[in-house]
């Protein structure tokens, strides 16, 4: 095969990636086929490998996506994640913390109260625990104490 009719290929082809990735509502295929083409072909991937690894890529990018949609959506006061806790303030707490933020509490529908003096974390805590349940995929929706009595309030004297 000529190079023109080589380029002429592969314009073809991108051109056809751009049109069925947009019917398939995944945008970033073209991309990440785009860069990952000459490392497939100087590597000597097979087509299934290939194909893999750009799914793979469109895959990662829509679950990031999506759980940032939903960090956004559950109403955090703030971006705290984990990682970020002063952990020597309490240290106490760190292993039950550790096994709730592998979300297992979510899978079996058990609830989490965090209690305490002000100005000890559990806001913090509870909105790092929100964001790591939005990564594993759960919708979240962040609500303090507070809001919980208002809205049974206004419940209760509306009659629900």
């Amino acid at each position: 095969m000529s190079a023109k009719a080589k380029t002429d290929a592969v314009s073809t082809a991108l051109k056809q990636l751009t049109y069925l990735s947009a019917a398939l509502k995944a945008p970033r295929i073209v991309e990440s086929a785009a860069r990952l083409a000459d490392h497939a072909r100087d590597a000597g991937w097979t087509h299934e490998e290939y194909l893999a690894a750009v799914l793979d890529r469109e895959v990662a990018a829509r679950n990031a996506s999506g759980a940032q949609l939903r960090i956004r959506g559950a109403g955090f006061p703030a971006r705290k994640s984990l990682e970020e806790f002063d952990w020597d303030a309490q240290p106490a707490v760190r292993q039950q913390i550790a096994a709730l933020a592998s979300g297992g509490f979510l899978t079996e529908a058990r609830n989490v109260v965090l209690l305490g003096p002000p100005g000890t974390g559990k806001t913090h805590l509870a909105t790092g625990l929100g964001i790591a349940a939005a990564g594993h995929g759960h919708r979240v929706l962040f609500a303090t104490a507070t809001d919980w009595v208002t809205r049974l309030t206004e419940a209760h004297r509306a009659g629900r």
